[in-house]
């Protein structure tokens, strides 16, 4: 989404109040465990989970629309190293990613970051254990199987590398979800569920790894949240969603028992039946920095290296990480203007997050 000098000055005077802006200018102190020249991960410091990191933008975007194509490559590009990292450090056999794209879906920061959490059987977090009961009209499939390939292909034609053309063959692994497709390519599979978390949840799948996020490549990954970006959008202009939730599953835990790779793009509205998606902050009971320092330790091999013809060239140069306290918590274009238009439902998010 290109932004217009009103959005602009409005992030500006959002970016002087923002938390995350003072961390990453190191105003604010932070449990920093990763940092390159775009983006930075911390420790939360009221964790869902022992280990749960918040993953970030040094540059404040809101919410995902706004995101550039080279940033937004960046940022989900790197998150199969961090998980990687993550398992290493807390000895998990998982991993989840989760993003709150609006109040309604658990934002609550006005700086768009990720969350991700080692998994492991017995960890008692079953929020993201599921239950499927919704089912989508056929007329509603139909309209996100036209809108999500257009969105899609516009991107690619913005972008040329990242292009993709072609459907490509169906891993034996996902031939049973095979139905309802509204968007393949070579790399990634969108279905609408027989029966999803809400109505109008799109599933993404990799057609190139069916269980751990941490065997794919930079394009890779970044082509697969690009898929859960432009569903998301799918969702919020075609079925008025006030939110979306992003949540990625890999490898074993008790809600993902299979291991099986997947993100579900989930639509969310205003005070609707999935607030269990959501987890109270508390204060842990265990050593911050003790578990800061196991994820910081391996994290200096994290880099951003995109492959340049034959050859790999460092895009970013990783800045040695500190461990330092925290004192508190916590596409569309810019001509469609019009009240009721989606520019306009995403300046209202903005407002909702001050």
């Amino acid at each position: 989404m290109e932004l217009t000098p009103e959005i602009r000055a409005q992030l500006a005077e959002q970016k002087k109040q923002c938390i995350f802006c003072k961390i990453i200018s190191k105003e604010q102190e932070g449990k920093i465990v990763f940092e390159d020249d775009k983006t930075m991960a911390v420790l939360d410091i009221y964790p869902a989970l022992k280990g749960h990191i918040l993953y970030f933008l040094k540059e404040h975007y809101p919410i995902m629309p706004y995101i550039p194509a080279d940033e937004f490559k960046h940022l989900f590009g790197l998150i199969p190293q961090l998980s990687e990292v993550l398992k290493k450090s807390m000895l998990s056999t998982g991993v989840n990613v989760f993003i709150a794209n609006g109040g309604p879906a658990g934002q609550r920061a006005p700086h768009f970051m990720l969350h991700l959490f080692p998994r492991e059987n017995a960890d008692g977090f079953f929020n993201l254990l599921y239950k499927k009961k919704s089912i989508l009209a056929e007329d509603k499939i139909k309209m996100l199987s036209n809108n999500l390939p257009l969105m899609m292909t516009n991107h690619f034609k913005r972008n040329p590398a990242d292009w993709h053309t072609g459907k490509g063959d169906v891993p034996s692994y996902l031939s049973d979800v095979y139905d309802n497709v509204i968007y393949e390519d070579e790399k990634v599979l969108c279905v609408v569920p027989k029966k999803g978390v809400a109505e109008g949840d799109i599933e993404i799948h990799s057609k190139l790894e069916e269980k751990y996020i941490e065997k794919l490549s930079i394009e890779d990954a970044s082509h697969l949240f690009y898929a859960a970006s432009f569903a998301a959008t799918a969702v919020f202009e075609g079925l008025g969603a006030h939110a979306t939730n992003i949540i990625l599953k890999s490898g074993e835990a008790e809600d993902n028992p299979q291991g099986k790779l997947v993100i579900n793009v989930i639509p969310r509205w205003q005070e609707d039946s999935l607030q269990g998606l959501l987890w109270e902050p508390k204060q842990p009971s265990y050593d911050l920095d003790k578990i800061a320092g196991k994820i910081k330790d391996k994290t200096w091999k994290v880099k951003y290296a995109e492959k340049n013809a034959d050859t790999k060239k460092e895009a970013s140069s990783v800045i040695q990480p500190k461990v330092i306290k925290i004192g508190g918590s916590d596409n569309k274009s810019h001509e469609d203007n019009k009240p009721g238009s989606a520019e306009d439902e995403i300046r209202k998010a903005i407002e909702g997050l001050k």
